[in-house]
């Protein structure tokens, strides 16, 4: 455990608050009757999930971090993948869910819509050993060597709700080389998680994808990508990992014992994502503010096409 705590420190140091090895909680975030109720509803803790690889694979994997949690804490936990992600923001902003899984993105739009949740942890994914990774645009190499020659091909996105399959390569790449994909590719499509972009992209479907580093490194170590004919051709700089977001009217002891159970799971207890860890770091709401200002920069740009359009 000390260990992941250092690495905290060191990768999250610039731009976020200090971490500190004890947990601390604001008992004051809400109404001590509202609090009280919502926890007696929560005798079965509800965690809604993004969907990230395909849903049947994703779900039975996660029955391992199910069991391991109620091993370590007295409640039962009901792990749901939801169809897409705004599914998993609507629930727990209306606080049908006490726990959610979402991309940094989609927790930005969450916290402005339900100031009462906040991030506490984020996984150290196993295959780059870091709490960070990046976005990627993968291309079919037989027609696309460079972000120059996505012009008039086929590109795939994940979802406007994602952060590296979306938000990311929408803002540091085609909105600072003056590109906009809906005109300047032959055809955009939102594939809906990261694995499905990827068989989009294999089967034909699409010329290129923008997804998440760590599942181009899981389909390669699973021989899903030929590196000889699917290319890297853009990569962004590091963000943060998806954290693991809860509602504030949870009891404060709960909230702690659900961030301690996971800073000591055993490595390789698979993560909320279905994904195997190297374990988690502490994470706030200060982390994910790089991410809070892209949206705003993809907002604003979004408002002046409009604007320049009715003009």
């Amino acid at each position: 455990m000390p260990s992941v705590i250092l690495l905290a420190i060191l990768v999250w140091c610039t731009g976020c608050s200090d971490q500190k090895k004890q947990l601390i909680f604001n008992s004051n975030s809400s109404n001590p009757t509202q609090t009280s109720d919502f926890n007696q509803q929560s005798k079965t803790l509800q965690i809604a999930v993004i969907p990230a690889q395909s849903s049947s694979e994703q779900l039975a994997k996660l029955q391992d971090l199910a069991a391991y949690l109620e091993s370590v804490l007295p409640r039962k936990f009901d792990i749901q993948i939801q169809k897409d992600y705004d599914t998993a923001v609507e629930l727990i902003v209306n606080e049908k869910v006490q726990i959610a899984y979402l991309s940094p993105l989609t927790y930005v739009k969450a916290k402005q819509l339900n100031p009462e949740i906040e991030p506490i942890l984020a996984p150290i994914t196993k295959l780059t050993g870091r709490p960070w990774h990046t976005s990627m645009i993968i291309a079919n190499s037989a027609k696309i060597k460079s972000v120059e020659d996505l012009y008039n091909n086929r590109f795939g996105f994940v979802s406007k709700s994602s952060t590296t399959g979306f938000l990311i390569p929408s803002v540091e790449l085609f909105q600072k080389l003056g590109i906009n994909p809906e005109q300047a590719f032959k055809e955009v499509q939102f594939l809906g998680s990261h694995n499905q972009a990827i068989a989009a992209l294999i089967a034909g479907k699409v010329d290129a994808i923008a997804i998440d580093q760590e599942a181009f490194l899981k389909a390669q170590v699973e021989n899903k990508l030929d590196q000889k004919k699917y290319v890297k051709i853009w990569e962004s700089s590091p963000l943060p990992t998806d954290p693991i977001v809860v509602s504030t009217k949870l009891e404060p002891r709960l909230i702690n014992g659900i961030k301690k159970a996971l800073l000591d799971a055993p490595e390789g207890i698979i993560a909320v994502s279905g994904v195997e860890t190297a374990g988690y770091t502490i994470v706030d709401d200060m982390n994910y503010e790089r991410i809070r200002q892209l949206q705003k920069k993809l907002d604003d740009n979004t408002l002046n096409q409009i604007t320049i359009i009715k003009n």
